[in-house]
């Protein structure tokens, strides 16, 4: 494995590096610089892997477990992020995407993320729409972009998307990340809902123009978030921190950064690109508290949030230790991973190097992107799954009980298959519902010319399907890719069940592309899904965790409103059953404290629960 070698046209600093060691080296000459013995170590090796790196696996697109239904399905968008090889940093970054049910009728919808024409473009350039998609519940989607008003948004330079009913309304609002200002979108069917009696229909005798589905509160709601025009936000995610039932928001910062402080590098076949991040400061996430009158206060500094900083790009938020409180955790480019440990909803104090996820493999500081939370091992706790850039595997930290975790990396067999890949989206899937769950990682490199300075590295990428063993390992199980084995430069990934067949979809952005909606056409095991709706806690129930027992098996899942990189999954909660008859019990800890349990469910079957009510078929779900 090659170094990529980047030299800063202002300063003539060399920066040679896998990025996930700093070699710095102030050289006037480019040949003493590749001569170095420090810009060549044997990283493998130092990382733990026993055997040289293998070839990029190249699978050809044979039928599979994922099958592309874009076309199909009616799905028209190619995301732009309006690079013109003038190498903004700020280009490398955008491309979240969404599953939600925005008109609740019981079939995930999609929102797509667009970016458009760079920063530095005259203030008239046409901006092309972030766009929604509805579902028509027969494998097809209509695009309502225009219907939902994204067509006479601004949306700025956006980056991510994060999904929550703030406002408890029973209908998801959006929240759109972007350079210089984010944008907080309300769904206005509860509204309408609440005026006319009826939801979306109510819309339809009057112009969008005049009644569009999404309204745009940022001002009102004072999420805006730009602060002296440098701040260039990232991922976002919706949670309850002081468990108040009101959902609060963590949005994530890179870097200051705009176009004067822009950095131009060259790599070592002389071709402009982006510079390494350590060029660039880091930031400091912010947190607003939802006060409930749909106006948010800053409570980053009162949380302790003023303390930490990183180049942060991925967030969940999590109970980690089971303590009632909902945790974070912070995936960062080139600094420290945080995990922000909750004492009881008062303050955060970061943890993650005494938890043993702040850095990688051998103490290594890598580059964070992407997060997945699960219980891949059925032990009852959720580990962390950590994606990363390329020459640097893509971590995973396996939870022993008690807030612990242990590195797993190599020994699970993720390590050594992710080395050649840059990723960035991942989630977690019981892909063929065996009862395990399996991993997807969405891949895509941010250099274009990364093929001349390293071997077996490529701009476009495909994705890395993990399928869980069941014995602590997982298998790169390239021969179910089906389409996932098109080589794309995805951002966001996000997966959901579109077609409430039970099987888990997979929906991925990616940069200068066509987005791609995959269709998961296994024939595996049973399953079960679950809506949760809370009523003393947040409607959303975003922290609640649920166990499901079945088949000798017993295994976590927690609802969240935000998680892989920039993206929001279906919220609801799917455990692949395996050959398992009956369910057992399945347990719930509600945001509230509230606990309720429940025995001798049938499997294959949609279920929903309202706090403190009895467990029931999914009415939304025919």
């Amino acid at each position: 494995m090659k170094y990529a070698l980047w030299t800063e046209r202002k300063t003539g600093k060399a920066i040679c590096r896998l990025r996930w060691r700093r070699c710095l080296p102030a050289l006037s000459a480019l040949p003493a610089i590749l001569s170095l013995a420090g810009c060549t170590p044997k990283v493998r090796q130092e990382l733990g892997a026993s055997t040289p790196a293998a070839a990029a696996v190249r699978p050809s697109r044979k039928p599979g477990a994922f099958v592309d239904v874009t076309e199909k399905a009616g799905i028209r968008f190619a995301y732009s992020n309006g690079a013109a090889g003038k190498y903004l940093m700020v280009e490398t970054t955008p491309g979240g995407c969404a599953f939600l049910d925005y008109n609740q009728d019981g079939f995930q919808d999609i929102f797509l993320v667009q970016t458009g024409p760079t920063p530095d473009s005259p203030a008239n350039t046409p901006r092309p729409p972030c766009q929604l998609f509805k579902n028509n519940g027969d494998g097809t989607f209509r695009d309502v972009t225009h219907e939902a008003g994204l067509d006479k948004l601004n949306q700025g330079y956006a980056q991510c998307v994060a999904v929550g009913d703030y406002d408890n309304d029973g209908y998801p609002d959006l929240y759109i990340t972007a350079y210089g200002g984010n944008h907080l979108l309300h769904n206005e069917l509860g509204k309408r809902e609440q005026e006319t009696g009826k939801g979306e229909d109510a819309l339809h005798p009057t112009p969008y123009t005049l009644h569009p589905l999404f309204k745009d509160v940022t001002r009102q709601a004072g999420v805006g978030d730009a602060d002296q025009g440098v701040r260039w936000a990232t991922s976002a995610a919706w949670g309850d921190y002081d468990r108040d039932g009101k959902l609060d928001l963590l949005v994530l910062h890179y870097a200051p950064w705009n176009l004067g402080m822009n950095r131009k590098c060259i790599n070592g076949k002389g071709h402009l690109t982006y510079c390494s991040p350590e060029v660039y400061t880091d930031d400091r996430p912010r947190l607003y508290h939802n006060d409930g009158n749909g106006h948010f206060t800053d409570v980053s500094a009162q949380m302790g949030l003023n303390k930490v900083h990183g180049r942060g790009l991925g967030v969940v938020w999590l109970d980690y230790d089971q303590d009632g409180w909902p945790d974070l955790y912070v995936a960062c480019d080139i600094t420290p991973n945080l995990l922000l440990h909750s004492r009881q909803g008062k303050r955060f104090e970061e943890v993650g190097l005494s938890a043993g996820v702040a850095y990688g493999t051998n103490g290594s500081l890598f580059s964070g992107m992407g997060i997945a939370a699960g219980d891949f091992d059925n032990k009852g706790w959720e580990s962390l799954v950590v994606t990363n850039y390329s020459g640097q595997p893509n971590s995973v930290y396996r939870a022993v009980g008690g807030g612990r975790f242990e590195d797993a990396t190599f020994p699970c067999g993720i390590g050594e298959a992710s080395l050649n890949f840059l990723a960035w989206g991942v989630e977690g899937l019981d892909y063929d519902n065996d009862g395990w769950l399996d991993l997807v990682v969405g891949n895509g490199h941010v250099d274009p010319y990364i093929a001349d300075v390293a071997q077996n590295v490529t701009y476009p990428e495909r994705k890395l399907l993990f399928r869980n063993l069941g014995n602590g390992m997982f298998r790169d199980q390239v021969e179910d890719l089906g389409d996932l084995a098109e080589e794309r430069i995805t951002r966001g990934l996000a997966v959901g069940d579109f077609d409430n067949d039970g099987r888990v979809d997979i929906l991925d952005n990616s940069h200068e592309m066509p987005a791609r909606l995959y269709r998961n056409v296994t024939k595996g095991g049973n399953f079960a899904t679950f809506r949760l709706e809370g009523v003393q806690s947040n409607r959303d129930a975003a922290g609640a965790l649920v166990w499901v027992t079945a088949g000798g098996r017993r295994r976590l899942a927690e609802v969240r409103d935000g998680s892989s990189y920039g993206s929001t999954s279906d919220r609801r909660l799917h455990y692949g059953l395996g050959n398992a008859a009956r369910i057992d019990k399945v347990e719930v800890r509600w945001p509230s404290g509230r606990r309720q349990t429940f025995a001798n469910l049938a499997p294959n079957k949609f279920y929903y629960l309202r706090e403190g009510g009895s467990l029931q078929p999914d009415p939304q779900v025919k």
